[in-house]
């Protein structure tokens, strides 16, 4: 009985923990097992606290700071899902107030800044699972 239940509350966890659940497409990093699959992205929610919390930072900015380090367009190594991260590229955490916030993820996971950029990461493969473009402050 105990075997059986172990994997239930494991895929309740992850499909009511902030993960989407999947409308699996050819390409989608997938996680599950032979009873459910879960698409690992930020979920709405998540999206949402992100943006506020840097908004919040940037309006307490003068003016001339407000826009400092965010880059013109095409000037940006642009990632995206399923790219690797290269080895040796900078990349600092989430700060720990906002990581709070957020919802728990798998331990495999990690929501990482890169530049500017909020990443999702894989951190055995370092897969780049989903992005968030241009939301942190340098």
């Amino acid at each position: 009985m105990r075997e059986k239940l172990i994997p239930v509350l494991v895929t309740a966890t992850l499909l009511f923990g902030g993960c989407e659940s999947p409308a699996l497409r050819h390409g989608e990093i997938v996680v599950g097992d032979r009873d459910a699959k879960v698409r690992i992205v930020f979920s709405e929610r998540d999206r949402l606290i992100i943006r506020e919390w840097y908004d919040e930072r940037r309006r307490a900015l003068p003016p001339g700071l407000a826009k400092k380090g965010m880059r013109p367009p095409g000037h940006a190594k642009r990632w995206g899902p399923r790219d690797t991260l290269p080895p040796g590229l900078a990349w600092r955490e989430l700060p720990p107030e906002l990581e709070r916030r957020l919802t728990r993820l798998p331990d495999d996971y990690i929501r990482i800044i890169v530049g500017s950029d909020i990443v999702l990461l894989d951190r055995r493969t370092r897969v780049i699972l989903d992005i968030l473009y241009d939301i942190a402050l340098d």
